[in-house]
Order: C-alpha cells, then sequence, then structure tokens
C-alpha cells in the first residue's frame, strides 16, 4: 500500500482509538458473564467479529449500497433478537461488530483515486479568487499541532476550513464542510444536499442540484456565495494543489 495520506492517517488513528474504547467497554460490561457463564460472552464475541471485519469489508467495497444497507440492518436485527431472548449476550455481539468493522476498516482503508493534480509548496501557493469567493492558505493551531487551512473569505462572512477536509468534501467523503473559525459559521456544500425545510435546504431552493455553494454569515436567507460551473470546477483543482500537512 501506498503511503497514506495525513487525512487517512487521522482516520485510522481515530478508528483504531474507538476500537480500543469498544473492547475496554465491552470487557468492562461483561467481567460479571465471563467469570459465571463465559461461553455467553465469547460465542457472540467470536461471531460479532467475524461478522463485522469480513461482511462490513465487502459492503463498503461495494459501488452498491445495498450490501452495506443489509450488513447494517443485520447487526441491528441479531442485536434486538439477542437482547429479547437472551440466550448469549446481545451487547457482546454488537460491540463485537463494531470493532471488527473498525479494524479491518483502518487496516484497509477505502481508498480514492490517487489525483493527478501535483502539490504545490505552501510558499508558493497563490490565492484564489472567483464567484465573490476569496481563498488563501493559511495556518491553524490545533493544540501542538499546526495544520494548513484555507480561509475563504464571502460578502457575508468569512472563515477557515481545514485542508484535509476540503480534500474529503472534493473526494466525496463528506457532503458538508463545516469551518472550525469564524462566527458565524461557514458551510460549503452543494445544493440539493440538505433537506428540504432545513436553512440551508430554503437558502438554496431555486438553485441546480449539484451547485457548489458557501452558507452562513451575516444572512442566512440565502448563500453567501454561489460558484459558477467553471470556478466550481478552479476552485476544486486549488483545492487539490494544496498541501494537506
Amino acid at each position: 500500500m501506498s503511503t497514506l495520506t495525513p487525512r487517512e492517517r487521522d482516520r485510522r488513528g481515530t478508528q483504531y482509538v474507538i476500537a480500543g474504547v469498544a473492547i475496554i467497554a465491552t470487557f468492562v460490561d461483561h467481567r460479571h458473564v465471563l467469570s459465571s457463564n463465559p461461553i455467553a460472552f465469547w460465542l457472540p464475541t467470536v461471531a460479532g467479529l467475524a461478522y463485522g471485519s469480513a461482511l462490513w469489508f465487502l459492503g463498503r467495497r461495494r459501488t452498491s449500497k445495498w450490501l452495506s444497507n443489509l450488513t447494517m440492518a443485520g447487526w441491528l436485527v441479531i442485536f434486538w433478537v439477542l437482547l429479547a431472548t437472551k440466550v448469549v449476550s446481545g451487547p457482546a455481539w454488537f460491540f463485537a461488530v463494531m470493532i471488527g468493522a473498525l479494524a479491518v476498516t483502518a487496516a484497509f482503508p477505502v481508498r480514492p483515486a490517487p489525483s493527478s493534480v501535483p502539490k504545490v509548496a505552501a510558499a508558493d501557493v497563490v490565492p484564489w479568487a472567483g464567484s465573490g469567493v476569496t481563498a488563501d492558505l493559511v495556518e491553524q493551531n490545533f493544540g501542538r499541532r499546526t495544520l494548513p487551512a484555507v480561509s475563504i473569505t464571502t460578502h457575508a462572512g468569512a472563515g477557515s476550513f481545514l485542508v484535509t477536509e476540503l480534500a474529503g468534501f472534493f473526494d466525496g467523503e463528506t457532503v458538508i464542510a463545516e469551518s472550525n473559525s469564524g462566527k458565524p459559521l461557514l458551510f460549503l456544500t452543494r445544493v440539493g444536499v440538505a433537506a428540504r425545510g432545513s436553512v440551508i435546504g430554503d437558502a438554496s431552493a431555486g438553485l441546480p442540484d449539484g451547485t457548489l455553494i458557501v452558507h452562513g454569515g451575516a444572512d442566512e436567507t440565502r448563500p453567501a456565495a454561489v460558484f459558477t460551473t467553471e470556478d466550481a470546477a478552479a476552485f476544486e483543482h486549488w483545492v487539490r494543489t494544496l498541501p494537506e500537512g
């Protein structure tokens, strides 16, 4: 496997931490069962680990969503059946599936196709402007870490987005990117993502689905910026040239 990006390393670390917490919680919750009826713990645990690591792994790698949804439904249905029958531990099954799924997806992450856009050194980045938006590369402190971020300014407000979050947005990992500085917050999204009746959904009504917008700032009744098709493509290209960490 090729070298992981900072975004992928952070995600993998988070998954391992959650899996570790789930392991501790499972053993703490079942300490009495382990001493009195260990098979009631180990049977659903082994089955759950196999289920989570195998079916979840396969489900994530299918282009269709049906296998992932079926896997999720099976996880929950079996959990409720075990809770109702009390033959073996339902919580042991629940946690084991989660642990198996997290461990496998962390070890074998689904990676986007390598970008053909070359990265630019931070010192050589030129600010971007278009569709009423200006964007520039900045640095943001997170505890002891300093991470590259993009400062976005519109007529309605300004905020900073981590480069990793914008890259994840354009890779389809998230459907909304949220600024982590500035008040009020800014949101980068596409029309049609937000539900009808929501603030963003109402503000973007009438715009074609898929249109890239910035929402937030002083006036929430309309987008702070609406990208043209050309500017949306240019902005995505500019983001992909930025160093992620």
